[in-house]
């Protein structure tokens, strides 16, 4: 699965966090079909386990650090949710997770 960061206003946190509440708020949308609420559940838990547990910090430095003009992140969602990783500027970047 694949989620679109829009990162032309934004870091790569607050993309991520518009992202999600966004989602949220389609989920709740009576119009959306069960198959298509699933697949927002999944996005929905993905990104959450995303802003929970990836070091910002660390990928706002290595995104900020590309001379690139690309304005769009793609993170790449896989199980379990520890593997995904992000597509910015034709390089995948592996996000560091907070140990709890």
């Amino acid at each position: 699965m694949e989620i679109i960061l829009d990162l032309s206003r934004h870091c790569i946190e607050t993309a991520s966090k518009k992202k999600y509440e966004r989602l949220i708020r389609q989920y709740f949308k009576t119009t959306d079909t069960q198959k298509e609420n699933f697949i927002l559940e999944d996005q929905i838990s993905a990104l959450k386990y995303f802003l929970e547990k990836a070091d910002f910090s660390e990928l706002r430095n290595r995104c900020s650090n590309s001379d690139s003009v690309e304005k769009k992140a793609v993170l790449i969602v896989s199980q379990p949710f520890e593997k995904m990783h992000v597509r910015f500027n034709k390089t995948i970047l592996y996000p560091t997770w907070k140990s709890e």
